[in-house]
């Protein structure tokens, strides 16, 4: 997580820390669907409460996103997905995997997640290479 304490941090760039930031709660909401998983599985009681902990962690990440989803959503589904999230109903497990879903897509939307970004180029064709390159 990012130390607001830190001189640093005032100093950086507030859209990378911000970016950090969501980084940090989509890694939580993987960890926590991880472990309601692994529990969900073994069938025992500590799924329950980790369910609870899963629609909170997303409903956060939700709120970090809040006005990145009303632009990149489509404006019913938008609020839906606030309703849901921010409501007192636990979320069903497809409701988990949707929103789950929706929110990476608007992720790798931003280049936030996109990890599969290099240029393909024919690297028998030097002309070529070099002008993906840029030398």
């Amino acid at each position: 997580m990012v130390d607001f304490n830190s001189e640093g941090a005032f100093s950086a760039n507030k859209s990378h820390i911000l970016e950090l930031v969501i980084l940090g709660r989509r890694d939580e909401l993987i960890n926590t669907f991880q472990s309601w998983k692994e529990f969900s599985l073994a069938n025992t009681s500590k799924a329950d409460g980790l369910k609870y902990k899963l629609h909170s962690v997303i409903s956060a990440l939700f709120l970090e996103l809040d006005r990145t989803l009303s632009r990149k959503l489509d404006k019913d589904a938008y609020e839906l997905m606030k309703s849901k999230l921010l409501g007192d109903e636990v979320l069903t497990n497809e409701e988990v995997n949707k929103y789950f879903f929706e929110i990476n897509t608007a992720l790798d939307s931003l280049n936030l997640i996109k990890i599969d970004n290099k240029k393909k180029y024919d690297s028998t064709d030097i002309e070529s290479e070099n002008e993906q390159k840029g030398i």
